[in-house]
């Protein structure tokens, strides 16, 4: 009874209030997960940033993507979804309040994004200070270790004159996930390092590839988690 009132209330009531996104497409979407619906609506309301801050807090776009997401074990396609960089938090769209409602982090177990971007949760990370609510890109994945990008944004305070007082910076952070420890990696001998690579032969198979770390830390980082990974099997 609980599901069909909910459908019928969603069904009633779903006008978005989301400019240049269809009230239909969202509609739509939360019609093929009516079971995550359960899991998520009590995640509690989301309230947008200040607009004196220029910018926005979220992952590549300020408008609803839609994507995957796992709670509990169990995966459901194409849920609208908004990744906070800033404060670490996931977000959707309630549709009977037709507002942004978060997620409960400790609910889920990850999400994807199109451009095919992979988030894992990371329940601990005591020794990386931008660990936040633990959400974390997979870059490369393996059974002996994984790269990790950790995405996040900070306020400056804008000098000039302006309508804003500070604007938002986006940053990012590569990790090598290796057994029970995660680094972050600095510099490309630390990454050498951590893995156990010998790195005359890293440097000679990089510049075959035409590879710097320099130019590119993702590429770089992933060829070097990639190729200890086959090492491993080897």
């Amino acid at each position: 009874m609980k599901s069909i009132f909910f459908l019928l209330a969603f069904c009633a009531c779903l006008v978005s209030n989301l400019k240049a996104q269809s009230s239909q497409e969202l509609e739509d979407a939360y019609k093929a997960n009516i079971p995550l619906h359960q899991e998520i609506v009590s995640g509690g309301y989301y309230v947008d940033p200040p607009q004196t801050i220029e910018g926005y807090p979220y992952f590549k776009s300020k408008n609803f993507e839609y994507g995957s997401l796992t709670i509990n074990g169990l995966t459901y396609e194409n849920v609208p979804l908004l990744y906070n960089t800033f404060t670490d938090e996931v977000i959707t769209f309630h549709p009977v309040h037709k507002q942004k409602t978060l997620i409960k982090t400790d609910k889920i177990d990850g999400f994807t994004l199109p451009d095919k971007f992979k988030f894992i949760r990371i329940r601990d990370n005591p020794e990386y200070s931008h660990h936040g609510k633990g959400f974390y890109e997979l870059v490369e994945e393996g059974n002996k270790a994984n790269l990790l990008c950790k995405f996040f944004k900070t306020t400056k305070a804008k000098r000039e004159m302006s309508q804003y007082s500070s604007i938002f910076l986006e940053k990012s952070d590569f990790l090598i996930q290796h057994g029970e420890k995660i680094y972050h990696i600095k510099s490309k001998g630390q990454a050498i390092s951590v893995l156990g690579l010998n790195k005359k032969e890293i440097n000679r198979s990089a510049k075959e590839k035409s590879m710097n770390y320099r130019n590119d830390r993702r590429s770089y980082l992933s060829f070097l988690v990639a190729s200890y990974n086959q090492s491993a099997h080897e």
